[in-house]
């Protein structure tokens, strides 16, 4: 096995059986000091998807022939690129929910929840991105405002909204699911995309001051 961080090669450990032995194991040791893992490829396919997933890197075995190439990058630049992301995530959110609306009111229920579906584990990936940037920027979101109530709170109003939309899609009341998603879920995205927005510049100034 032939391991190149930053195209440079370092030592194999022979404890590693599986990718995550290394994602998750000594690979701390070594990399290059305030450098985190930004993509990682074995024998010339895209891996770095395991870096969300520790059951599931259990599952890909790693042997002697491999070769793995880790690309690094600094705590900014994971910033900028998480709170970029998320901007993304939520414009393509906020362009899907119309149309998730007007598929459950024209009475189109698989095609508007398979979309949606969608969008749901977005948010997961959120939230666990938003965990992230308060680990490494060292924030706490009950002392960060926006518009008059804590980022925390607005994490609170965010599951109360889900929470509505799935109560009403198990009981089958998709006039209200559709007009929930439009008129109380579609508001809650644009606080979200300023509050993001609001962080990004915030950061820049966190960065540029270390």
């Amino acid at each position: 096995m032939q391991l190149f961080v930053d195209d440079n090669q370092v030592q194999v450990l022979s404890d590693w059986k599986t990718m995550n032995d290394i994602l998750y194991g000594s690979i701390k040791d070594i990399l290059p000091e305030g450098r985190l893992i930004k993509k990682i490829n074995v024998n010339g396919n895209d891996y770095s998807e395991l870096m969300a997933d520790s059951e599931k890197s259990k599952a890909v075995i790693v042997s002697n022939g491999d070769n793995i190439k880790i690309t690094t990058m600094s705590h900014k630049e994971m910033l900028d690129g998480s709170i970029n992301s998320v901007i993304l995530f939520f414009n393509e959110f906020k362009k899907g929910i119309d149309k998730t609306a007007d598929s459950i009111r024209w009475g189109n229920y698989s095609g508007g929840f398979t979309d949606f579906a969608g969008y749901l584990n977005g948010l997961t990936v959120f939230v666990q991105i938003m965990d992230k940037i308060a680990q490494f920027a060292k924030l706490d979101y009950n002392n960060i405002i926006y518009k008059g109530k804590s980022i925390q709170s607005h994490f609170s109003d965010l599951e109360k909204v889900l929470s509505s939309i799935m109560s009403t899609q198990k009981d089958a009341d998709y006039t209200l699911l559709s007009d929930i998603i439009e008129f109380e879920l579609k508001p809650d995205i644009d606080i979200w995309l300023g509050i993001m927005e609001e962080m990004k510049g915030e950061l820049k100034l966190f960065n540029s001051s270390n």
